[in-house]
């Protein structure tokens, strides 16, 4: 666990190494007292007046200049932490960083933790836990779609959108003990005509947000794509143009490739990691066959896989027995319309046609690609975005099925009245409501020192 937020800590907030700007925050009961008094700004006042910009130097313990810099206070309910809050703006040298914390440290501050100023936020109700991690994932975001998504989750959207399932939930538990309390009451078919209907709009919110899931993981991490087919089929020609520079080698001898080649692109806005594989055939030697068998692994495990067929040979019986070997999650796409054969019909099987060497047709096949992820940007869509949210929402979905059954039989009340209060309770975690130290401490532990 991490320590008291009674101490006060500082880091440095930016990215290490040599900048223009870097900004070294101090939060906590002291951070007033203990940042001011390693700043003498150029224009005399007592304290700097809240949320303003003051001029002045950074002193080193002893009272030397370390920097000219900028300092901004923030009181406590009105910063980020909602602690009390002194950020300085240096120049970015890393020496200079580093003994601005020294002076700090010597004033009575500690570095702080990964996640530490985060955490304070959450424990001190400036958020909730999805958006606490909302901020990591914005950091981390690697697409400016990504980037939206993690952005909507921390201005409340996914909160907001468990608030309301946990209140939808909580209505449904008075209805079901208000028919135990008071059995003797006329009200009971109207009260299990009501609570029917609450356990029913709960699972449909509940599904919703399940299936958004997947498309939630692939714009945070990036789909995988694996690019297969038979050797010499353009399947690294076809790498190097979605990546828009030379990754992979091409070569017109077939089993060229051996090795998985892996590159990342944004297609619409949407990360994807391309995974260029080796030639797939029957008979091969040793050191090919143990690529092939690293492709089949890469096929196995991608999010969608490119079949590629050689538009300059047409079908082959090999490729109609690799084709059917493959998952649902597939594009086939003939390549090399360039060079096509004059019995080659591009109607067979082929879903996109592309020159990769000459770029034809690779605009509709990204466009085709997207669709097929079902990962384009909503910006309407709440979006379970963790694995932690998807399995706490899974339990909630589960203990509805399980009340929705007992409803439908108009039988064991007292069951259903359990179900809904673990439901309510699970989804209750994903705002932090109920959430343990030691789970806060894994998730904060992943965030970057300085958030």
């Amino acid at each position: 666990m991490l320590p008291s937020n009674r101490d006060t800590i500082c880091a440095l907030a930016t990215a290490r190494g040599r900048a223009g700007i870097a900004v070294v925050r101090l939060s906590g009961p002291d951070a007033l007292a203990i940042g001011w008094s390693r700043f003498a700004p150029h224009r005399s006042m007592d304290e700097p007046p809240p949320r303003q910009m003051v001029l002045g130097r950074v002193l080193d313990a002893t009272g030397e200049t370390l920097d000219e810099a900028l300092c901004v206070y923030f009181p406590a309910g009105g910063s980020y932490t909602g602690e009390p809050v002194v950020e300085w703006q240096l120049h970015g040298n890393p020496a200079i960083v580093e003994a601005a914390l020294e002076s700090l440290l010597a004033g009575g501050a500690r570095l702080a933790e990964p996640g530490e100023f985060t955490r304070r936020a959450y424990l001190a109700g400036r958020m909730d836990l999805s958006q606490a991690e909302a901020v990591a994932d914005l950091i981390e975001a690697r697409s400016l779609a990504a980037a939206r998504a993690a952005q909507r989750r921390l201005s409340g959207a996914l909160s907001a959108k468990v608030t309301e399932l946990r209140n939808v939930l909580i209505e449904a538990m008075a209805l079901a003990e208000a028919e135990i309390d008071f059995p003797e009451e006329d009200i009971g078919e109207v009260d299990q005509a009501r609570l029917r209907a609450l356990v029913e709009q709960a699972q449909a919110g509940v599904a919703e947000l399940l299936a958004g899931h997947q498309r939630a993981r692939a714009l945070a991490e990036g789909a995988q794509v694996a690019i297969a087919g038979r050797p010499n089929a353009g399947k690294s020609s076809l790498l190097n143009r979605l990546a828009g520079t030379r990754r992979a080698l091409v070569h017109p001898e077939a089993g060229t490739t051996r090795d998985r080649v892996e590159v990342e692109v944004v297609i619409d806005g949407i990360p994807v990691r391309l995974i260029d594989t080796a030639g797939l055939r029957r008979h091969a030697g040793d050191v090919e066959q143990q690529g092939i068998e690293l492709a089949r692994q890469a096929v196995a495990e991608a999010d969608h896989v490119i079949y590629l067929i050689d538009g300059g040979v047409g079908v082959t019986e090999a490729d109609r027995e690799l084709i059917a070997e493959l998952p649902e999650r597939r594009l086939i796409v003939w390549n090399k319309v360039d060079l096509r054969a004059p019995s080659t019909d591009f109607a067979d099987l082929g879903d996109v046609t592309v020159s990769a060497t000459e770029g034809t047709g690779i605009d509709t096949l990204r466009e085709r690609l997207v669709v097929d992820l079902g990962v384009s940007e909503d910006a309407s869509e709440t979006l379970l975005a963790t694995i932690r949210h998807k399995n706490l929402t899974e339990i909630a979905s589960d203990r509805l099925q399980t009340a929705s059954a007992a409803t439908q039989n108009g039988v064991g009340i007292e069951l259903v009245v359990t179900d809904l209060r673990d439901a309510a309770t699970a989804l209750g975690e994903i705002l932090g409501e109920t959430t343990a130290d030691d789970v806060l401490d894994a998730l904060f532990a992943r965030f970057c020192v300085g958030k």
